[in-house]
């Protein structure tokens, strides 16, 4: 019984220093990704939630709307805010079959906004168009992590 007692804390501690290890570098490459972009608030990449609000706003500027895949406008405001919406899931009491369409839909804003957001950054960053970064970039919405060594190997 011991011997599992150490065996958990022993995941328990690893986790918690992966976690922190990921959340240090993460911020680094997005604080890095920010000033290459010129944006004035790259202190936003530490704050949680807020660094998606940096990003959205370092790429969309003070435009009024946002083109997506080309073909949908929407309005920057949201945009900006999109990550509000997957908190404001968390907390809807439900269950079964509408909690498992909520953790897709959760996952399918995720992909669209940070997936979107990212796709904007590669572009300016490397000097590319969007269309050329758009899959690396959906990509990286769904695994962040892909963002985080991107943004830390940027040369500028």
């Amino acid at each position: 019984m011991e011997m599992l007692l150490g065996f958990g804390m022993g995941i328990i501690i690893l986790s918690l220093v992966v976690g922190i290890a990921y959340y240090v570098l993460a911020s680094l490459g997005h604080m890095k990704a920010l000033q290459a972009l010129g944006y004035d608030k790259a202190w936003l990449a530490w704050i949680p939630f807020g660094v998606y609000f940096g990003c959205a706003d370092a790429v969309c500027g003070n435009d009024e709307k946002v083109m997506l895949f080309g073909k949908f406008e929407i309005p920057a405001i949201i945009f900006k805010l999109w990550w509000i919406i997957p908190i404001v899931l968390l907390f809807l009491p439900v269950e079964g079959v509408l909690a498992s369409l909520l953790s897709i839909l959760d996952v399918v804003i995720r992909v669209v906004f940070l997936g979107y957001t990212y796709t904007k950054m590669y572009a300016r960053i490397d000097g590319k168009t969007e269309q050329d970064s758009q899959v690396l970039g959906l990509l990286s919405g769904f695994i962040p992590l892909i963002a985080a060594v991107k943004f830390l190997t940027i040369k500028k």
